[in-house]
């Protein structure tokens, strides 16, 4: 073994998997628990998926679970079982440990079909005859030096903004065409079972070809926030799927 051959290993097995995903049927920005549950059930009814996460590790928001206590809640115990993960019962709810959900998602996201690219930072999007038709992404890295580096673009047929609390695909597309979407009021006061119903109910497509799913629902339709349970943003993901598919299907 020659240290050379670990270097070609990694650039050539890359450069495969980055010209695969060069051209997909949808990119899920953001790699939380709506993310990986949408990618998951996209890649699951046979799409190409890719999802786009700029931090090293996927996962968002469910590591810390509530105050540093690394312990998640959800309120339908079947929504962990689709992913393996194991929960105990505490009155009507259920919990689980954050970092296995985070692990799982990510685990079966993959293992179902999807490509998860991380260090990967959407800075705009393509939007040619009204419609969002891509994305354009930079290295982490390179953004966070401040560095003057030309992104590169990646072409879908369906753009999911799963970003969390900024909501940056809809605030990107916002800031260049206000007219298109109304006047963003941010996410509400904490409130969750009107938070977990609307997460869900609320999640889909907003401006052709750009779907949101997770807290970019809340962010984009002044819903409230829900905390430390994930129920919601697992079924968030899930109905933007169920939506996208359906839309590349008909």
């Amino acid at each position: 073994m020659k240290e050379i051959d670990i270097t070609r290993a990694i650039l050539e097995t890359f450069h495969r998997k980055f010209t695969r995903v060069l051209e997909s049927d949808a990119i899920v920005v953001g790699a939380g628990p709506a993310g990986l549950a949408a990618a998951y059930h996209m890649a699951r009814a046979g799409l190409k998926a890719v999802v786009l996460e700029r931090k090293l590790s996927t996962g968002g928001g469910i590591w810390g679970g509530g105050i540093g206590q690394n312990v998640i809640v959800v309120d339908e115990p079947e929504l962990l079982d689709e992913f393996g993960v194991r929960h105990e019962k505490w009155n009507d709810l259920h919990t689980a440990g954050a970092v296995e959900l985070a692990a799982a998602l990510t685990l079966r996201a993959e293992q179902a079909g999807a490509t998860i690219l991380n260090l990967t930072e959407v800075e705009d999007i393509v939007v040619k005859n009204d419609v969002v038709c891509g994305v354009v992404i930079n290295s982490t890295p390179i953004r966070m030096a401040g560095l003057h580096v030309d992104p590169v673009c990646l072409a879908t047929r369906k753009v999911v903004d799963s970003s969390g609390h900024p909501s940056e695909v809809v605030e990107m597309l916002r800031r260049k065409r206000p007219e298109a979407l109304p006047r963003s009021i941010g996410e509400g006061f904490m409130d969750v079972e009107p938070a977990e119903k609307g997460v869900v109910e609320r999640a889909g497509e907003i401006f052709p070809g750009l779907y949101v799913a997770g807290m970019s629902v809340c962010a984009t339709h002044g819903l409230p926030r829900m905390g430390p349970i994930f129920g919601g943003m697992l079924k968030s993901g899930r109905r933007v799927a169920q939506l996208v598919v359906e839309a590349l299907s008909g």
